[in-house]
């Protein structure tokens, strides 16, 4: 698959059960749930790392470095989940790699809502889950946005 034919997936985080932020700042990689499209989410796919809440966005852009595999998170990742026993819990995860760290400069909801190529997105439209599918057209509207 070329780089060009990538797959790109959105990862949502929930930072009232796992203190992403705090992650995103240190971690180069980390272990992130696949509880949707596990058999379909793949090494090299591109990963857009989404925060729910008041100020939801894209906060990173990264690799997925290892199809998905029913673990637990690992000890340094238990350290984010609120609930310890949300993370002991074996899961479908994927080990992602954060290219582009994005805390200081998100790619808000209330902009992407703007743009006609992209306001149907999953993610925006039914915003309940984990990974979402992002189509190639959406993908070429959102690298302007992560360019900008």
């Amino acid at each position: 698959m070329s780089k060009a034919d990538r797959r790109t997936w959105v990862f949502q985080a929930n930072p009232s059960k796992y203190d992403i932020y705090a992650s995103l700042a240190v971690e180069a990689e980390e272990w992130w749930n696949c509880n949707q499209h596990a058999s379909v989410i793949g090494a090299d796919d591109r990963v857009l790392v989404w925060i729910s809440g008041k100020e939801d966005g894209i906060y990173a852009v990264g690799t997925v470095l290892s199809n998905p595999v029913p673990i637990s998170d690992s000890p340094r990742g238990l350290t984010y989940w609120y609930d310890k026993r949300a993370g002991r819990m074996p899961k479908h995860r994927a080990r992602v790699r954060y290219d582009e760290v994005l805390l200081d400069r998100p790619v808000l909801r209330s902009l992407l809502v703007c743009d006609p190529q992209l306001w149907d997105m999953r993610i925006i439209s039914q915003p309940r889950g984990t990974n979402f599918a992002v189509t190639t057209d959406e993908w070429a509207a959102l690298e302007w946005w992560l360019s900008s």
